[in-house]
Order: C-alpha cells, then structure tokens, then sequence
C-alpha cells in the first residue's frame, strides 16, 4: 500500500491525504509494537529470574537424606565425604568405593528402573524391597542405612517408564557402578552388597570381630601357634629341659586320705652324681593353686600332709629340687576328688545353686542364656476407618476430617522374654491429619513420633496399642515433594512391621496440575530463554520496521512540500 501511494504521488497530488492517514496509522501501530516490546522484554527478565534463581519447594530435604538439600557441584560433595557427613565416607570405604572413584565420576542422568536407592531412615517394608545394612564408623560404633527400589517413588505417568534424576555416575573400584543423586545426595546402585564380612585375621560376625589369640602354652601369633619344645641334645619336656647325665628323676607319688587329710608321699632318684635338695608340693583345685608346701631335704622320699575340705577336682604336682635342677614327670602328678556339688539341670558347667542356673521362659529344658532361648518379636500393623462404617481404610480414600484408627500388634513369638518400645514414626501421616488420640502413647511433635512405655514380652504374649488420627478439614493441595516423592503425594504411608497405605482424597486442581506437569515436554534453561530471546527478537524487528517506514513517509511529505516531488 504505502509503495503504491509513493509510485503514483507524482501523478495524483491528491494522494496526499492518503499518505497523511496513512502516517497517522504508523503512528499508532508504533506506539502498540512499543508497548509489545516493552512487555516481551520485562516477560524475559521475569524469565531469568526464574532461571537463574529457581524456587525451591518448602519440603525439598528429607531426613533419608545424605546431604540435605543436595549439591550442584561435584567439589561440593568431595566436601561433605572428606567431612564424613552422616557417615558415607565409612559408607563408602566399605562398599570399596574411594575418594578417587567419586572424583572420577562425571554428570550425567539415572533412571529410576532396576536400581536402588541408600538413606538413611526407613521408609517402606521388606516387602517393599526394602533391605537394612549396617557398617562399623570411624568413631568406634555402627550405623544402619536403608536401601530400597528407586522406582518406589514414582507416581504417576512416571511408574511405566520411571523417574529421572540429575546425578553423578561413576564405577567403584571393584567395577561395581554406582550413582550419587545430585538432589538428595543419596547413593543408587544396581545390586544390593552382600554384608560386610570381618577381615581376614578376624573372626566373628561383623561388625563383632576380633583377633584370635594363641592358646596358653604356646607361642607365636595366631594361627601360626606352637609347642615350645627342648633344644637338641637335651630330654625332658619344656622348659624342663636336662642333659643326659648325670640323672635325677622324680619317682612316684601316692596320695592316701586320711580322716581329714590328704597324706602325700613322694619318692625320687638320682645316677651319675646328682643329689636331691628338697620337694615341692603344689595343690591344684580346678585348676587353680590353693597350696604349695615346699621341704628342704637331700632324701629320696619324702611325706607332707595337706587339709582340704572345699569340693571340687585337685590336682597334687610334684617337683623335686635337685642339683641338675627341678625334676617332674606324670607319675608325680596325682588327683584326688572332693565330692562335687549338684550341677545345673540346663546346663551341668554351672553350679545348682549358681543365680545363673535358670531355665529358658518359654522351654524349661533349656538354659536362660542358650542361643536357642531368646525372643522373637512381629509387628503388624492395621488401620480402620470409623467415619466410613469402619472400612479397611487401604482399601477406601479418606476424605476431610475422616477419623482413621491405627491398630499396632506386638507378638513374642520366641522363647525368652523381650523389651519391646513401640514407636510409630508419623511424619508422612500428619501431612494430611493430626492426633486426635495417642492410645496411652506420647507424641513429640519435633520428630513427629509417637512413643508407648517399654513393655517386657513374656513368651507367646500378645499386646496391642491403638491410636486414632483425623484428617484436616481442608486437604492441601501442595505439590508432590521433590527429594522425597512421598511427600504430599496424595498418600498416607507408615511401617510397623508391614506397610499400611492409604488413599487421601486430594483437590482435584492439584491432581490436574501434577498430571499435566508430568506431560509437559522435558525442558530446561537453555530452551526457555532461547525461546524468550526470538519472541524478543521477532517484536523488536516490527517495531524497528514501523519507525523506519514512519521516517521514510516524513522524508517524502518534506519534499513534497519542498516541490521536488
């Protein structure tokens, strides 16, 4: 149009007024392209802002956490293991994953299918997959982390074709891959480990190791022990090593009782010039020295007595002093018995009288401290909704201010008596409902767990302990958590030996956002600015374009006016 106008002016002059309205248009059309401009830059400005400085959702740590609230450099997490933070340098270390592995490895993304999750608290049951283990730290004690099926988490469109996550992936140095979550800083691998074995020298179960000891009479370190024995040349049995002559050997010895004693008589002889000096008597009861009678004599015989009244088992050794030196033998060792008292019916190397003999609880025919004898305690648990005619609550939703009673059963199934104190960890729970009664139980709302007096079990006994929740009145809409997905996902989930699941009827807006998010095309800064800066280039083009057209229309009215035109 505005060619036309232009190519026919020097024909039609009053075509003047048409270029005038036409000047008067790009007027206006340059003040909306202005406005246009203006907005699509302010929008790309916002746009940054969200980019460079992302929100963060109110519940994006977890307790399971390695590093709460994650990283977003690999230097960042070198920090937190040099600094052992909750114990994943020990972690590490005993799965065989070093320093140099985790500085190897190299960003990239896992998918949550056929791999497992670490943290370090329990969130689903056995039969969930879940697996506990537990390692020595590097302060002298143990911690226990839990693994479990990253796929656990995935809600949604998610659970066909799993969740991704930003991680670190690297191999440890046994080949074994692994993966460090960037969000969490939680460790993936592909296998569960075996448990930790006690090193080679030790013995035990892990972590309970020790290093073994020679047994007493011989020497070296374990288990290359052994018998001391007499250097060449010489007789007699260590360290009671002699020469062949001249001789002097310890004969017999008899012991005789008398009415309240023990009448010991001993002989001896000598050859090749040795002479006798004296006789030791050393009185042994189990074991133990309770007496030594010691006699200066050059004779070959010689009589002590000794009085003993204690019972048990004795043993009489005699050593007779000569000039060659101490001489023994086994028949100069004698034993005599003091009637034994009666033995413990469970277990005959303790004393009947001993407190310590004392049947099993639950099987008399076994001691109190038998491996056989001990507790074995089940947990169940079962919830019921009373506002919906006392449903199954797993198998119905709960609305707004649903009252749900949670039933917790304590069985001792074994054969000892066990010390039970039956906690319920509800931090998943009260997300969507509050307590409305702990059943006798203390809830401490800092850790969100609710606590009963410890109980002793006898065998074969039962307890049970109740509590009710009720849901808030108004159910929020908040979104799913982002490191923990069972965060506010519309569920109520807790463990007490198995998982109890529960529905919770969640606005529909929220549910509509989660699912169309969750359609949404995967993208990430680069996109969106990208796609911000040719919005901004396209409207600045236009507005450019009507400025110089407004420009060429006021050149052409000047020298129309001029009468060069």
């Amino acid at each position: 149009m505005f060619r036309k106008i232009v190519s026919n002016l020097a024909f039609s002059p009053a075509l003047v007024g048409q270029l005038g309205f036409y000047a008067k248009r790009l007027k206006k059309e340059e003040a909306t392209r202005r406005v246009g401009l203006i907005f699509t830059a302010l929008a790309l400005i916002v746009q940054s802002f969200a980019v460079f400085s992302p929100p963060e959702p109110v519940n994006a740590s977890s307790p399971s956490d390695f590093i709460p609230g994650g990283v977003s450099t690999l230097s960042g997490y070198l920090s937190h293991y040099d600094a052992n933070t909750n114990n994943i340098k020990d972690l590490f270390t005993t799965l065989g994953i070093t320093r140099t592995n985790v500085v190897n490895a190299r960003a990239g993304e896992i998918n949550s299918k056929g791999v497992y999750s670490w943290g370090l608290t329990s969130r689903f049951s056995a039969a969930q997959g879940e697996r506990s283990y537990t390692i020595k730290t590097a302060n002298g004690g143990t911690r226990t982390f839990y693994m479990r099926p990253l796929s656990n988490w995935d809600t949604g469109a998610n659970v066909a074709g799993g969740s991704y996550y930003q991680a670190y992936i690297g191999t440890a140095s046994n080949g074994t891959w692994f993966a460090l979550t960037k969000i969490c800083g939680n460790l993936v691998l592909k296998v569960i480990p075996p448990a930790p074995k006690c090193p080679t020298g030790t013995v035990g179960t892990y972590p309970d190791c020790t290093v073994p000891k020679c047994p007493t009479s011989t020497i070296g370190t374990y288990p290359n022990c052994t018998t001391p024995k007499c250097p060449t040349g010489t007789t007699g049995t260590y360290p009671n090593c002699v020469t062949p002559q001249p001789t002097a050997k310890c004969e017999s010895l008899k012991i005789t009782r008398l009415i309240n004693n023990y009448q010991l008589d001993a002989t001896s002889s000598t050859a090749n010039g040795a002479t006798i000096t004296g006789y030791t008597y050393v009185v042994k009861r189990d074991g133990k020295v309770v007496e030594t009678i010691t006699k200066s004599s050059s004779s070959t015989s010689y009589t002590a007595v000794t009085t003993q009244t204690i019972q048990g088992a004795y043993t009489v050794e005699l050593t007779v002093k000569t000039s060659l030196g101490d001489r023994a033998g086994p028949d100069c060792v004698k034993t005599f018995n003091i009637p034994a008292p009666e033995m413990c019916p469970q277990n005959p190397s303790l004393l009947k009288s001993s407190p310590e003999c004392q049947p099993c609880p639950g099987d008399t025919t076994l001691w109190i401290k038998d491996e056989q004898c001990r507790a074995s305690v089940v947990l169940t648990k079962t919830a019921s909704n009373i506002t919906q005619d006392e449903v199954d609550a797993t198998k119905t939703t709960a609305q707004a201010s649903d009252k749900i009673i949670y039933t917790l059963e304590i069985a001792n199934h074994g054969k000892a008596p066990a010390d039970v104190t039956p906690t319920e960890l509800l931090d998943d729970i009260v997300e969507y409902a509050t307590v409305a009664d702990a059943g006798g139980g203390t809830y401490n709302s800092a850790t969100k767990t609710l606590t009963w007096p410890t109980v002793t079990l006898k065998p074969g006994e039962k307890q049970t302990r109740l509590f009710t929740v009720q849901m808030v009145k108004e159910i929020p809409a908040m979104g799913t958590g982002t490191s923990d997905r069972t965060s506010y996902d519309c569920k109520m989930i807790n463990v007490f030996g198995n998982a109890v699941e529960i529905n919770v009827d969640c606005p529909i807006q929220k549910q509509i956002v989660e699912q169309t998010v969750a359609q949404l095309p995967r993208t990430g800064p680069r996109e969106n600015m990208l796609f911000a800066g040719v919005v901004f280039a396209v409207v600045a083009y236009f507005y450019a374009r009507t400025r110089q057209i407004k420009k060429e229309v006021r050149l052409i009215r000047r020298d129309l006016n001029a009468g060069t035109i």
